[in-house]
C-alpha cells in the first residue's frame, strides 16, 4: 500500500479571459496548495475501484487515465483506492481534484512507471482542469501558475518559492457552488488590461504580505456571491476579523483570509467558529530548496 496527502489548494488569483472555441474558459491563476488535505490509499487489486462513493468519481478516471498512457507497460495493473476525506466538498478548494492528483502519484509509483511530474501533469490535463496545477503544487510543494484551461502550469519564479509560507484563514459557508453556472455568470476581463497574476507574481517575490494581500484578485467572486449571498458573508466575517487580504477561492464557495502570523491565524480561526462559522487555519506549502 501507498499512503499520500492530497493538498487542497487556493486560487491567489484567477483571471477569466472569455470562452476559448474548444467551449473552455481562458484562465490564468496563482494556484496555492495548503496544508489541509485528504489522506489517499492506493492498494495492489484486480481492475480499479474507489471508495468515496462519487458516481463520477475523479480517481477513478485518473487510474484510467494513467493505464491509457501505457496500458501494457507492466502486464495486468489495477488499484484499490482509499480516500479519508477532510476537504470541503464543492468548495473551490480542488478536493476532488487534489485527491486525483495524489492518486497519478500514488499509482505512478506502485506501477513502476517512472514518469515524471511534468508527465503526470499532461495525463492529469485528461482528468480535469485543476488537476495538472495539483500534481505539480503537490509534488514541488509550491504554488504554480496554470493557464490556458489548466492544461498550461509552471512554478512560480524562485524568488516566491524562497519566501516563507502564506498564513491563512479558510471559512466555508456550507454551500455548494454550481461551477458551469459561476461560469456562465462571469464576464471576461480584457488581455490589453493590467494582470492581477504578474502583480501577485511580484508581490510573492517580494515578500510584503501587504502587497501580496492587495494583489489577491477573483474574477469569479461576483457571479458567484450572486448566487450565494453566504460567499459574501463570510468574505465580510474575515474582514471583520482583520484579513489583511480576503478573496474566493476557485467558484466557490470558501473565501480565505490572509493574516501575518500562523498564531493571528489560529486565533482568527477559533473566534470565527465561535460564530457559528466552519474555519480552518491553513499556510501554504513551502518548497525545501537544497
Amino acid at each position: 500500500m501507498i499512503s499520500t496527502e492530497a493538498f487542497a489548494k487556493v486560487n491567489l488569483t484567477l483571471e477569466v479571459y472569455g470562452v476559448r472555441g474548444d467551449g473552455y474558459h481562458a484562465l490564468r491563476s496563482v494556484v496555492a496548495p495548503i496544508s489541509l488535505s485528504d489522506t489517499v490509499e492506493v492498494s495492489p487489486a484486480d481492475g480499479i475501484s474507489c471508495d468515496t462513493g462519487f458516481a463520477d468519481d475523479l480517481c477513478v478516471k485518473a487510474a484510467g487515465a494513467l493505464l491509457r498512457r501505457d496500458p501494457s507497460a507492466r502486464g495486468p495493473l489495477g488499484a484499490s483506492i482509499h480516500v479519508v476525506k477532510r476537504i470541503p466538498v464543492g468548495g473551490g478548494l480542488g478536493g476532488g481534484s487534489a485527491d486525483a492528483a495524489a492518486v497519478l502519484r500514488a499509482l505512478n509509483g506502485m506501477w513502476g512507471l517512472e514518469l515524471s511530474p511534468e508527465e503526470l501533469a499532461d495525463v492529469g490535463a485528461d482528468v480535469g482542469s485543476d488537476v495538472p496545477a495539483l500534481v505539480m503544487a503537490q509534488h514541488y510543494r509550491t504554488s504554480v501558475v496554470m493557464e490556458g484551461r489548466g492544461e498550461t502550469v509552471s512554478l512560480v519564479p524562485l524568488g516566491a518559492r524562497r519566501r516563507p509560507p502564506l498564513e491563512l484563514v479558510l471559512v466555508n459557508p456550507g454551500v455548494h457552488t454550481s461551477t458551469r453556472e459561476v461560469y456562465a455568470r462571469s464576464g471576461a476581463r480584457s488581455a490589453e488590461g493590467p494582470s492581477a497574476t504578474d502583480e501577485c507574481l511580484a508581490a510573492m517575490e517580494s515578500g510584503e504580505i501587504g502587497r501580496i494581500a492587495r494583489s489577491l484578485a477573483n474574477d469569479l467572486e461576483g457571479a458567484a456571491q450572486s448566487l450565494h449571498p453566504e460567499i459574501s458573508a463570510a468574505m465580510d466575517a474575515l474582514r471583520a476579523e482583520g484579513a489583511l487580504g480576503v478573496a474566493m477561492s476557485g467558484s466557490g464557495s470558501s473565501a480565505f483570509g490572509l493574516v501575518e502570523t500562523r498564531a493571528r491565524a489560529q486565533e482568527m480561526a477559533l473566534s470565527l467558529r465561535g460564530r457559528g462559522l466552519r474555519a480552518w487555519a491553513v499556510h501554504t506549502l513551502a518548497q525545501n530548496l537544497v
